[in-house]
């Protein structure tokens, strides 16, 4: 039903206005006809673009029965108003009515039926880590040192920020983490599993993703998401993640989901990957090996290191000094203050190249034509004009002129 909307739409060609956005779907670049889009865990995800050019991504969730609308609000209030969390705070939760009737745009009762409950955001700039470690893996690209401390760093200052809000993702992992790899900056996506202790528990949460869950989620050996509804939640992950962005390199091995931890072993708390990786740590990085091993073997999320333990080692690394930020440097997070700020955004326009001087035309002058001027016949004096016919001649002509 989905990918019927959404394909209809693309082949109109026509853009459609939601919410005061112009916006059209992006054709699959192998599937001609069909929409650009990717389904992970409950929802799918469609990929447009504006006037502008900018990408934006319209999710729509599987089961709209479970959808808490009134969490999903909430949660942009909540974060921090930070740039690695935009896709958070920016994000709308569409409704019926959301599209909107212009002459010559798309528009049909289906589709308006269809977008309510689905979130439109921004698309974020980058690429995930999932994509960036393939990269590294098959040896297209190479992290330094520096760069590969500053991913850390950058993912450690987003969950401080996040925990001096009292806030959790509760879904870190390498699907959800997007690096801009022109400044190394970091971004989150996907927030459909947060907490704050305001927020009451939406049915059908999730626990994490296979890979980065901590062995403390299950109860009675079965997952239970009430396990991780709690503050503190993402320091577990935060050390898997770590943990990958000083150690993935050229010919590591993976596991399905695209981290390096096997998730039985997490589960198991041991094992011959997770040796395998203290291991390595402890001869290049023997602090990130301890922190790692107190995350692996905790008895509660609290007891996992926190960012502020994390930022000890970034300290020791020449270049990257780094102070934890406080909670009194945080922007305010009130509803007023988010309106004002958004009400201050505009879509960037395209900066096109200047032309060169050979692409520029030839400027061809152009000098105006005046009427010609036409004097009167004047009769002069047959003695005076011989006695003073030089002197009135230039005399006449100054007048003239």
């Amino acid at each position: 039903m989905s990918a019927k909307v959404v394909e209809y739409w693309l082949m109109t060609g026509l853009n459609a206005v939601i919410n005061h956005i112009s916006l059209k779907p992006i054709e699959h670049a192998l599937l001609a006809g069909k929409p650009l889009s990717s389904q992970k865990g409950q929802a799918e995800a469609f990929f447009l673009v504006d006037d502008y050019g900018n990408w934006w991504i319209l999710k729509k969730f599987h089961n709209n029965s479970n959808l808490d609308r009134n969490y999903l609000n909430k949660i942009s209030l909540l974060l921090p108003k930070e740039e690695g969390f935009l896709c958070g705070t920016e994000r709308q939760v569409l409704s019926h009515g959301t599209l909107q009737k212009i002459m010559g745009c798309h528009y049909d009762r289906e589709f308006d039926r269809w977008l309510d409950g689905t979130i439109l955001m921004p698309r974020i700039t980058g690429l995930d880590w999932a994509a960036l470690a393939d990269e590294i893996r098959d040896g297209t690209r190479k992290l330094d040192q520096l760069q590969r401390f500053t991913l850390c760093k950058n993912l450690t200052g987003l969950i401080g920020l996040l925990e001096a809000r009292r806030c959790c993702h509760r879904d870190l992992s390498c699907g959800n983490v997007f690096i801009d790899t022109s400044t190394w900056q970091v971004s989150l996506i996907d927030f459909d599993s947060f907490y704050h202790p305001s927020l009451a528990i939406p049915k059908g949460t999730t626990c994490g993703t296979t890979g980065y869950t901590t062995h403390l989620a299950w109860n009675n050996g079965k997952l239970d998401a009430r396990r991780t509804w709690c503050e503190n939640a993402d320091r577990y992950a935060l050390a898997l993640l770590n943990t990958e962005f000083l150690l993935m390199a050229n010919g590591t091995k993976i596991t399905g989901e695209g981290g390096i931890f096997d998730q039985d072993e997490l589960r198991k708390q041991s094992g011959g990957r997770i040796n395998s990786v203290i291991g390595q740590l402890r001869t290049q990085y023997p602090i990130a090996a301890q922190l790692l091993e107190s995350t692996i073997h905790s008895s509660n999320l609290s007891d996992c290191p926190s960012p502020q333990d994390w930022y000890s080692l970034y300290n020791t690394i020449p270049g990257l000094m780094f102070d934890p930020p406080s909670p009194n440097d945080l922007e305010d997070i009130s509803p007023e203050h988010l309106a004002e700020r958004f009400a201050r955004c505009k879509p960037a326009a395209p900066l096109w190249p200047a032309p060169s001087l050979l692409e520029m035309p030839t400027v061809v002058p152009r000098i105006p034509k005046f009427p010609k001027l036409r004097l009167p016949k004047v009769k002069f004096h047959q003695i005076f004009f011989q006695t003073k016919s030089k002197k009135n001649a230039n005399s006449n002509w100054r007048l003239l002129s």
